[in-house]
């Protein structure tokens, strides 16, 4: 929090209302990654209820410790301009505005509203937060895609896209593996059985009988986990960030009426955003290219015979690079930013 804070003074924006926006509310974005990694490690399945509750533990902690570190340097550096008639000066912490939303929207939000730390002093806090806070925002979960590879850990709160799959890069191409996995396979002794049929299933675990059925639990890829987790998760971490989250979301069909269900669940349980929609057809299809002499072969077929060409058509140029359909690797790729 106070590196974010620090970063705000030494920041240099392109325009004076940005500028002036920056100092005036002092907003900041603290986010998380590795989510999945650290479930991996303790054996919790992404669609369980174990996972559900150790999501809302993680945020409700880095919600609270945020919050106060904030409180407390505004009682050393002062609060933001705006603070006086905000909410913090009301003394209302995140998952207070879920009573605030559910009285604009006239329906019940379906979340579970209960502290799971309770040895955590939220009412202290709110006293603590009616009389000063440094920033006007505090939270916000990120894709963090990128930093993510250079930490070697699973990117925000998603799930691992496939436990083994390769990567494009200037210096080449290279296989990503999950390292939690191949620790597991290797304490049983499976990794040396296994490694290539799980190459062959582009890193799904889920059919390969040879690996224990609590293993093929807790490793389940983005399109074997039902939508349903996606939401429960986001949700669960919602009510404690006071901005939003990017929440991708993975169906293995194209099906709208379900796109829709997943939608509207989202706003049933008080999910501010989404990110991406990731739709498996469109990521398993055929690639293919471009045939560059196109022209030159319509000239001998159909009605183009009827027509003499004396000059050698020239072919269009090849394209040199086009977006990748991994959606790890679309989150890296600024056109698809």
């Amino acid at each position: 929090m106070r590196q974010l804070d620090n970063l705000i003074n030494i920041n240099e924006l392109p325009i004076p209302e940005a500028v002036k926006s920056d100092k005036e509310n002092r907003a900041i974005g603290l986010g998380v990654m590795g989510f999945s990694d650290t479930i991996e490690q303790l054996g919790i399945p992404y669609d369980s209820t174990h996972a559900y509750d150790f999501a809302d533990e993680i945020f409700e902690f880095v919600s609270f410790m945020a919050i106060d570190e904030s409180a407390n340097l505004a009682k050393e550096r002062g609060s933001y301009k705006h603070f006086k008639g905000s909410g913090w000066s009301k003394g209302k912490v995140p998952i207070d505005t879920i009573e605030t939303l559910e009285k604009d929207r006239g329906v019940t939000i379906d979340v579970d509203k209960k502290s799971k730390h309770k040895g955590l002093g939220w009412d202290a806090l709110r006293a603590k937060v009616k009389k000063g806070i440094r920033n006007a925002t505090l939270l916000a979960v990120a894709p963090n895609a990128n930093i993510g590879l250079i930490a070697g850990t699973t990117p925000g709160i998603d799930p691992r896209f496939a436990q083994v799959f390769s990567r494009n890069k200037i210096s080449g191409k290279y296989l990503d593996i999950n390292h939690n996995l191949v620790i597991e396979l290797k304490n049983l002794n499976l990794w040396g059985k296994v490694k290539d049929i799980i190459i062959e299933l582009q890193g799904n675990i889920e059919s390969i009988s040879e690996i224990p059925e609590h293993i093929r639990a807790v490793y389940k890829t983005s399109f074997t986990i039902l939508p349903h987790a996606y939401i429960e998760i986001a949700a669960r971490a919602q009510k404690w960030v006071d901005q939003a989250l990017s929440r991708n979301m993975y169906l293995e069909t194209r099906d709208v009426d379900e796109a829709m269900n997943i939608y509207t669940s989202a706003w049933k349980k008080g999910v501010k955003t989404t990110y991406y929609l990731h739709m498996k057809p469109r990521h398993t299809a055929e690639q293919s290219t471009v045939a560059v002499n196109k022209s030159e072969k319509l000239g001998k077929i159909g009605f183009a015979t009827a027509f003499n060409q004396t000059e050698k058509v020239t072919p269009q140029a090849p394209i040199e690079k086009v977006c990748p359909i991994d959606p790890q690797e679309r989150l890296t790729c600024d056109s698809c930013q």
